[in-house]
């Protein structure tokens, strides 16, 4: 999503500084004033001052599946920004999935298009993620790709499928998490993140790699020391890790589809890593 951004950020149709207030303002009306001057590089650094999520009893109203999330996204901003702030913004980091759902809101208000779209157009088909989608992978009745486990009854873990009516988050939660794609594809995307191509601009590339307000979160990665870029994600039936290396040129990703086995993913990534850097 972030990324999404920087691409339209470098085509002239938004600005890094475009805010809620002015690109929200006529669906949520009723926001709260101190949502209203965050921009894009609050929202995506998770410095805007709103709560992570809102409460998993809303959150799991919206539906798992759906063509169409924009009228959803709207609903869930209006929840969203009517929320009190955890803290100021700027000065507060809150890893908030809502966040990301506002800043494709925008996306969606401002070119009248899908979120889902936009990303497909912009990210990618010009970076050739052919195998990249939404939801879970794979199609209904076809056992053809790994499929998501999470608890199931009493505890046992349990496969949740394409088409199953729980498979992943839900649709409006797209922006903060629930694009699939292969790992070889994963990588094409690390790579140019790694490489800074000709993608996005240098000035947008600086801006998606670098914390805006301090601490070690940027625009979707965290920046570790030595400016190295790595995050994980889950959707509590799949578990995944991302790093770029910089300095030495490596790249890696590993995948577990259970959350429950994120420990075996941390421990594939480091072993891969250090296997490159060892050839190396």
């Amino acid at each position: 999503t972030a990324t999404l951004v920087g691409r339209l950020v470098d085509a002239g149709h938004l600005r890094w500084d475009d805010t809620v207030g002015a690109r929200l303002g006529p669906v949520a009306p009723e926001m709260r004033t101190e949502y209203r001057d965050a921009n894009f590089r609050h929202l995506l650094s998770h410095r805007s001052g709103l709560p992570a999520n809102l409460q998993l009893a809303r959150v799991l109203s919206y539906p798992r599946q759906f063509e169409d999330a924009r009228a959803d996204r709207v609903r869930y901003v209006r929840e969203a920004l009517a929320q009190a702030p955890v803290g100021p913004r700027e000065r507060t980091f809150e890893y908030s999935n809502s966040g990301y759902v506002v800043a494709a809101a925008m996306l969606e208000t401002a070119l009248g298009e899908r979120w889902e779209a936009l990303l497909a157009r912009w990210v990618f088909a010009p970076l050739g993620l052919d195998s990249a989608g939404f939801g879970a992978p794979g199609r209904a009745g076809a056992l053809e790709q790994p499929v998501g486990h999470g608890p199931g009854p009493q505890g046992a873990l349990t496969p949740y499928r394409p088409g199953d009516p729980v498979n992943d988050n839900p649709a409006v939660l797209g922006p903060a998490g629930r694009v699939h794609m292969s790992l070889p594809d994963l990588l094409t995307y690390l790579a140019a993140h790694r490489d800074r191509t000709e993608f996005l601009k240098a000035e947008t590339w600086a801006a998606l790699h670098t914390a805006p307000f301090g601490g070690d979160y940027a625009l979707g990665w965290i920046v570790r020391p030595g400016g190295e870029l790595w995050h994980n994600g889950s959707n509590m039936l799949w578990y995944a890790e991302a790093l770029v290396r910089p300095a030495s040129g490596v790249i890696a990703a590993a995948a577990v589809n259970s959350a429950g086995a994120s420990a075996a993913a941390a421990m594939a990534l480091g072993r891969g890593v250090a296997a490159v850097e060892g050839q190396a």
